[in-house]
């Protein structure tokens, strides 16, 4: 990243500006400590609070080539310009704001996971409701808002920041106690527009699936490494703290794709390991939709996994690590509100995980580390800890996707040439999510 002259701003700035998104003191500072320039923080706070230019999809180019889907998309959505993106498997299609969303009579509330989908088009689904302001028919017009809370004080005063979109009500609120999922109010009005994707016929047909820039590079950089290794003949991959099962779905699509290129028909082997047994029902339905082979998923605590499963002990020749971290990379935010107790227990958590995580690796295998966030804690810092103390090495990324983002800031335990090896993704300069991407192979 480039630092720009200061242009005389200080904190008392920043932080009014904070204030007024609803962004926390404690984050400024955080993010405070590895953006020093104050000129480059306004952008990235700024940055957090809306989309970035282009919405992107991955494309499965095992069942469509980008021609021919192409061609589809635009006969199913004429009005919109969409495109290849950087990579081969890439679609970008341009986020449309809509200016001014008329305030309704009648509305309904929403948590702040759902608000944000919402206000990028998504429909608002039956456990994403909150409350409302009155009673309403099936088919009726509403505006759907973030449900105010303790963090959006002064709400009443912007209410245009949390009145995410305007939609259709699908089922009346005399019969809602009725229904546990479905959708309750199709969104006709977002904030900013784009297509709906999800209800397509190419989306069904397994031919795109959402995935930011950053994270479908990462796959390909990570897919790469396994492919032009041809000395192990059948891998075995792990993708830990997987779910909701993006990346494991776009190394099984990435890869087979290569090896096709290649006139081999493979599809490599692939354990999908996380906690949550219902954000992983996602990636079963997925495996089905893409039509994917050879994934075993495996619901289970990092915790208790060597415990239960002793025989996946240096069982991995490829990991790929995303532990949970702060996210303050993925845009956009209707708020943000984190302690500065929280955002230190992050780093402390992935160290945690990084040694359970690091008895799966067999020595000289390579492991993947991930995060959407931009504090050097979580990037640098975990990986000064995995070289310091877990006997790992940073290995290069290729060259060709080193144009899309930025080397690694300095840290205590990290070299020259460890900062090279590494890449980030920040909100505003590549109008993308703030993200993070190391290899490291295991000593």
């Amino acid at each position: 990243m480039t630092l720009k002259p200061d242009k005389g701003r200080n904190m008392e700035e920043i932080y009014a500006y904070a204030r007024n998104q609803f962004i926390s003191s404690s984050i400024v500072d955080h993010i405070h400590n590895t953006i020093t320039n104050l000129d480059e923080l306004k952008e990235i706070l700024e940055s957090i609070t809306i989309p970035p230019q282009f919405y992107f999809l991955r494309v499965n180019l095992n069942k469509i080539s980008m021609k021919d889907l192409l061609k589809e998309l635009n006969l199913e959505f004429p009005e919109t310009i969409s495109e290849q993106g950087p990579l081969e498997n890439t679609l970008k299609i341009p986020f449309i704001e809509n200016q001014t969303i008329p305030m309704l009579s009648k509305q309904i509330y929403t948590d702040k996971y759902a608000a944000e989908s919402i206000m990028l088009g998504a429909d608002l689904f039956v456990p994403g409701f909150c409350g409302t302001s009155d009673k309403f028919d099936k088919g009726e017009e509403i505006s759907i808002l973030l449900k105010p809370t303790s963090r959006t004080k002064k709400m009443d005063e912007n209410v245009e920041k949390f009145h995410v979109a305007n939609g259709e009500t699908m089922i009346s609120s005399k019969d809602l106690p009725k229904y546990r999922n479905g959708i309750l109010v199709n969104t006709t009005l977002p904030k900013y527009s784009l297509p709906k994707y999800r209800s397509s016929s190419a989306y069904k047909e397994g031919w795109i699936s959402e995935q930011t820039l950053p994270a479908t590079i990462a796959c390909a950089i990570f897919v790469e490494e396994i492919v032009k290794n041809t000395q192990i003949k059948n891998p075995i991959i792990f993708d830990v703290c997987s779910a909701p099962g993006h990346k494991t779905t776009a190394i099984a699509e990435r890869s087979h794709w290569l090896y096709s290129e290649q006139k081999k028909e493979k599809w490599l082997k692939i354990v999908s390991i996380d906690r949550s047994t219902n954000r992983l029902e996602h990636l079963r339905n997925d495996i089905k939709r893409l039509r994917l082979h050879n994934i075993d998923v495996l619901p289970i605590k990092l915790e208790r996994i060597l415990n239960e499963m002793p025989e996946l002990r240096e069982k991995a020749n490829y990991l790929l690590f995303d532990p949970p971290c702060s996210a303050l990379g993925t845009r956009p935010k209707l708020y943000l509100e984190k302690s500065q107790n929280d955002l230190l227990d992050f780093p402390k958590n992935q160290r945690r995980l990084l040694k359970i995580v690091d008895q799966l690796v067999k020595p000289g295998g390579i492991l993947m580390y991930n995060t959407c966030t931009i504090p050097k804690e979580e990037n640098e810092g975990i990986l000064a800890y995995a070289v310091q103390k877990l006997g790992y090495q940073t290995i290069p990324i290729d060259q060709k996707y080193l144009q899309y983002g930025t080397p690694g800031l300095d840290y205590d335990g990290l070299d020259t040439m460890d900062l090279k090896n590494l890449l980030r993704f920040y909100p505003r300069y590549q109008e993308s999510s703030g993200y993070f991407i190391a290899i490291l192979r295991k000593i």
